[in-house]
């Protein structure tokens, strides 16, 4: 069951992440926000920097033991 719990919340950290990358490029500029969602840039700094928080989160849920 933890590793159920881990899984979910990286997926669930990574899919934020995917998010909140795609709304800062919608502010930023005048395109769409379905098309910053598939825009190579923010799929390409998603796949630079988009691990990071997902591991931060796994790690401190592990270090809890729930």
């Amino acid at each position: 069951m933890k590793t159920t719990k881990l899984m979910l919340a990286a997926i669930a950290t990574f899919l934020t992440t995917w998010c909140s990358l795609a709304l800062l490029g919608f502010l930023l500029s005048d395109t769409p926000f379905k098309e910053c969602m598939t825009h190579t840039a923010t799929i390409m700094c998603l796949m630079i920097f988009g691990w990071i928080p997902s591991v931060i989160v796994c790690m401190d849920l592990d270090e809890r033991g729930n």
